[in-house]
């Protein structure tokens, strides 16, 4: 049991766990995907509530290890002292969480998609150098990758479709790539995200 407190103030106990064994709870990706997961009512005023508290989920299955860090700790994870677990991946705040279920959901490797991510940051960069991007990815259309860059232009999404061959060039040269400047710097850590860069710009 975890504590929650409403905008209305009031404290309450949720059935909201620390860790999560994907492999024993089917269905976790899916409530994520849903915007269920860590939902719960207010026994007062029955609001809809998403505390975003850390949680790791886990699956020796397929290889998961993560850790989801609150959007309010993200520079104590810039700065080290977030207390990953080793061996663990961090993503911050329920929006990346959503962005890697959609990932895993479809198949697809998480590393490889932020590969793809920093290389439409770059192109995006070029038309707008002094703009403050970022890019998610959107799931499959039309058999291709999808992906969101935000900050071009204020209060629109810019919607850039990726071709599956691109998608497997990218995992293909992954190893080669992962050992050359920015990726060696994007994966040398837990927080393996284009935005990990954002600890270098802040020393």
């Amino acid at each position: 049991m975890r504590q929650v407190t409403c905008m209305c103030e009031t404290t309450f106990d949720a059935d909201l766990p620390e860790e999560i064994d994907l492999d024993s709870t089917p269905g976790v990706l899916k409530s994520i995907l849903d915007g269920d997961f860590f939902a719960v009512t207010c026994p007062n005023c029955g609001a809809r509530l998403k505390p975003e508290l850390r949680v790791r989920l886990s699956s020796k299955k397929d290889g998961i290890d993560l850790v989801l860090v609150p959007e309010l700790d993200r520079m104590s994870l810039y700065m080290g002292v977030a207390g990953i677990p080793e061996g663990a991946e961090a993503v911050v705040g329920y929006q990346e969480l959503f962005e890697r279920a959609r990932v895993l959901t479809d198949g697809l490797d998480p590393e490889s998609v932020e590969i793809l991510k920093y290389l439409l940051l770059e192109k995006a960069a070029e038309q707008s150098p002094d703009a403050e991007l970022t890019a998610a990815y959107a799931g499959v259309k039309d058999g291709k990758l999808v992906f969101h860059i935000f900050g071009l232009k204020e209060g629109e999404v810019a919607v850039l479709p990726v071709s599956s061959g691109t998608y497997d060039k990218a995992f293909a040269d992954k190893k080669k790539s992962m050992k050359e400047e920015p990726f060696d710097r994007i994966f040398k850590g837990p927080y393996r995200s284009v935005r990990a860069l954002e600890a270098d710009e802040g020393e």
